[in-house]
C-alpha cells in the first residue's frame, strides 16, 4: 500500500479555472493535492481549507469546505496552504507566520520564507540577504550566515536530511545540526534524484560524492548528458542507473560510467545515447541503427532497427517502447519484449498516447502501456483534450472517447477546435456549441463561431465571434449579443494595440472595442498593428499616423510611410517615422515633429530596402486574422 506523505512541502498548488464570487469580489480557488511515496500527486478532494487569489493573484485569502472566507482577500500578498494549524503569509512585503484565525505565531520580520521540511521539520527563510532555517516555534535553529540565492531563492532540506546551501559564494551541504558534510569551495553542487550521491563541480569538473561527503571519484572533464527521463523512473527503481556522458572535444563520443566513473560501456560503441528509463533500460544507436540495452551495458535488443523512441508528453513518459523496422512498427514492453499490436506502420504523438495508422490509412490510438483503445476504423483522429477525441468517418464528423466510446454520433459537417471549446457544423450547415454535459450552450444559429483570444481563460469572460447572415460581431457565452452583428469582419485581437478588434465594413477599416465602442472609426483603406502607442493608417490612397486615441500625428496626405519602431520597446515613446511627399523623404518622431528632411534614397534603402517589398499593405493579410463574413466557413 502506498503511504502517504501528508506534510504541506510536498502539497501542490493547481488554480482551479472556474471562478468564484463573494460580495462581488471575484476569485479562484486552489486545488489541494498531496504526493504518495513514490512521488505521484493526488489531489485531495475535499481538504479543510482551501487558498483563494484574486484574479491578478495581487492578495490572498482562505476559505473552508462550508465555502465560507475564514481569510478575507486585501490583507496578504501570498498564502500557504494550512499546516498543522500554521500559514506561511507575505503581509507588507514581509514573511512570517499566522493560524486560521489570524493570530501571529511567527512575527513578519523574514523577506521570504517557504514551507516546512519532512526530514528535518525546519523552514527555510531569508532576511537581509542571508538565509537560515526556523522550527515551527519560529526559532532559529539554522543561524542566518547562509548567502540567499537570486529573486531570494530559498534552498531546502532534502532526503536525507541534507540541505545544499552557499556561502561566500562557494556551494556545500550542511545537516539539520548546521555540520558542514561536504565543505563550502564548491563551485556548483547538484543531487539527481536517480542518483544517491552528489554532483559536485569545481572548475568545469565534476565528481560524486557520497552523502557522508566522501569523494566516490576523481574529478573528470566529462560532459554529463541529461537524466531527465531517468527521474520519470519510479522512486524504488531509480537509484544508480548509469551515468550517460560526453567528451568536450568529440561531440559524438559518448560512453556510460557508474557514480565511482568506472566504464560501463566504453567510448566508441555507440554514436547514439539516451539517459536510462524505462526498465532501467537505455535506446542507443550506431550508424544509424537502432537498439536497447541493459544497466550492465548487454543489448537486449539488437541494433537492426530504424528508429527506437520512449514517447512523452512534456514530463508524462510512456511504458513503451516504439520500434520501427522498414513499413512496420513494433510496441515493446519494459523488458524490450514485443506486446501483441498487430498492423501499426505509422504514428505520431497524441495526448499521452499514439495516434497510429494501418496499411489502409485507417487511424486508431495506442495508449501509454501499449494497448490499442481505439481500432483502425477512422479517417482521422484530433485531439480536443485529455479525455475528448475529435474523429471522422468518410465526410461525417464525431466525437469520442480515447476508449472508442462515442460522446456525439458522427452526423456533423464538422468539428472544429476553438481555445476552450468545440464547435459543431450541423447537417443544415449552422455552427453551435455544446457544454460540458452535452447540452446545447451556443445555439446552432451561426454561419461560423471563431475566438476572441482576449478572456484570460476565464471560461465566465469567454466572448465569440459569429457570423449570421453575412454579418460579423460577437457574443458572451449565453448567446447575449456584444458587438452588434452587423460588420463585414472583424478580428480575434490587436497585437501590441488596445483591448480591441480590427474592423471592416463597405471595404473599409478601423478599430473597435470589445464592448463594440468606436475607437478608431471605420474610414481607412488600411489600419496597421499599433506599435508604441501609434497606428500607421492608409486613407483615399495616402498615408498618415494617428494615436490609439484617434488623435492625429501625421496627416494622410503621404505618398509612403514607415514606421521604425524596435519591437523591444513597444511601449516606450521611441522609434521614428520615415515619410514620402513629392518625391523627398523625411523624418518624424512619434509625436509628429520633424527631425530631418531630404533625406538621401540611398540611406532610405540602406535601411528600409526590405520592406518595399512586402507590397502594399493591406488588412487582408494573415497577420489581422480577420473572418470575414464573404468568405467560406
Amino acid at each position: 500500500m502506498k503511504r502517504i506523505i501528508t506534510l504541506f512541502i510536498f502539497v501542490l498548488l493547481v488554480k482551479n479555472i472556474a471562478f468564484c464570487q463573494n460580495n462581488e469580489i471575484e476569485y479562484y480557488e486552489y486545488e489541494v493535492y498531496t504526493y504518495d511515496s513514490i512521488g505521484t500527486p493526488i489531489l485531495i478532494e475535499d481538504p479543510e481549507y482551501k487558498v483563494i487569489a484574486t484574479e491578478d493573484e495581487s492578495t490572498y485569502g482562505i476559505k473552508n469546505r462550508n465555502g465560507e472566507i475564514v481569510i478575507a482577500l486585501g490583507k496578504y500578498q501570498s498564502l500557504s496552504q494550512v499546516d498543522r494549524g500554521m500559514i506561511i503569509a507575505q503581509k507588507d512585503g514581509k514573511a512570517g507566520i499566522i493560524d486560521i484565525t489570524e493570530r501571529t505565531l511567527v512575527p513578519f520580520i523574514y523577506d521570504n520564507m517557504r514551507s516546512f521540511s519532512c526530514c528535518p521539520d525546519l523552514a527555510p527563510v531569508i532576511k537581509n540577504g542571508k538565509q537560515g532555517f526556523i522550527n515551527r516555534k519560529g526559532d532559529i535553529i539554522i543561524p542566518l550566515e547562509y548567502d540567499a540565492g537570486p529573486d531570494l531563492h530559498l534552498a531546502y532540506f532534502y532526503k536525507p536530511g541534507l540541505a545544499i546551501l552557499m556561502k561566500n559564494g562557494k556551494y556545500g551541504v550542511i545537516d539539520s545540526c548546521n555540520n558542514a558534510i561536504i565543505p563550502f569551495k564548491y563551485s556548483k553542487i547538484e543531487w539527481f534524484s536517480n542518483q544517491d550521491c552528489f554532483i559536485i563541480t569545481n572548475e568545469k569538473k565534476w565528481a560524486c560524492f557520497s552523502f557522508e561527503g566522501k569523494p566516490l571519484s576523481d574529478f573528470s572533464d566529462y560532459i554529463i548528458i541529461s537524466q531527465s527521463e531517468s527521474s520519470a523512473l519510479p522512486a524504488n527503481n531509480r537509484l544508480n542507473v548509469p551515468i550517460p556522458i560526453t567528451t568536450s572535444k568529440h561531440q559524438k563520443e559518448y560512453a556510460y560510467i557508474d557514480k565511482s566513473q568506472h566504464i560501463i560501456v566504453p567510448f566508441g560503441v555507440y554514436d547514439y545515447i539516451e539517459p536510462f528509463g524505462l526498465g532501467r533500460k537505455a535506446i542507443v544507436a550506431n550508424k544509424g541503427r537502432y537498439g536497447i540495452i541493459d544497466e550492465h551495458g548487454k543489448l537486449v535488443l539488437p541494433l537492426t532497427y530504424d528508429l527506437i523512441e520512449r514517447p512523452s508528453r512534456y514530463s508524462d513518459y510512456a511504458n513503451i517502447f516504439v520500434a520501427t523496422k522498414g513499413n512496420k512498427i513494433t510496441i515493446l514492453n519494459e523488458h524490450a519484449n514485443a506486446i501483441p499490436t498487430e498492423g501499426i506502420v505509422s504514428y505520431r504523438y497524441g495526448n499521452a498516447d499514439l495516434l497510429v495508422s494501418d496499411i489502409h490509412n485507417k487511424k486508431g490510438r495506442v495508449n501509454y502501456n501499449g494497448q490499442l483503445t481505439i481500432p483502425f476504423e477512422y479517417d482521422t483522429l484530433f485531439h480536443f483534450n485529455d479525455t475528448t477525441i475529435i474523429a471522422t468517418k468518410g465526410n461525417r464528423y464525431g466525437l469520442i472517447s480515447r476508449e472508442n466510446q462515442i460522446i456525439k454520433p458522427f452526423e456533423y459537417r464538422k468539428i472544429y477546435q476553438l481555445t476552450s471549446d468545440l464547435v459543431f457544423i450541423n447537417r443544415e450547415g449552422k455552427a453551435g456549441i455544446y457544454d460540458e454535459e452535452g447540452k446545447i450552450k451556443i445555439p446552432f444559429e451561426y454561419d461560423a463561431i471563431y475566438d476572441t483570444f482576449y478572456n484570460d481563460f476565464d471560461p465566465l469572460k469567454t466572448k465569440y465571434i459569429v457570423i449570421k447572415e453575412g454579418k460579423v460581431g460577437t457574443i458572451d457565452i449565453h448567446n447575449n449579443i456584444v458587438i452588434p452583428i452587423i460588420y463585414d469582419g472583424l478580428s480575434g485581437w490587436v497585437e501590441y494595440g488596445p483591448d480591441a478588434h480590427f474592423v471592416k465594413n463597405k471595404g473599409k477599416y478601423g478599430l473597435i472595442s470589445h464592448e463594440g465602442k468606436i475607437i478608431i472609426p471605420i474610414e481607412y483603406d488600411y489600419v496597421d498593428i499599433p506599435l508604441a502607442g501609434v497606428i500607421r493608417v492608409r486613407r483615399n490612397g495616402k498615408y498618415g499616423v494617428i494615436s490609439w486615441k484617434n488623435e492625429e500625428i501625421l496627416p494622410c496626405i503621404y505618398d509612403n510611410l514607415i514606421d521604425d519602431i524596435p519591437y523591444s520597446d513597444l511601449e516606450e515613446q521611441e522609434g521614428k517615422l520615415a515619410v514620402l511627399q513629392n518625391e523627398i523623404w523625411s523624418y518624424y518622431d512619434l509625436k509628429g515633429n520633424l527631425i530631418r528632411k531630404n533625406i538621401s534614397i540611398k540611406e532610405i534603402m540602406e535601411n528600409y530596402g526590405n520592406r518595399f517589398a512586402w507590397g502594399e499593405p493591406s488588412n487582408e493579410k494573415d497577420d489581422f486574422d480577420i473572418h470575414q463574413a464573404n468568405k467560406n466557413h
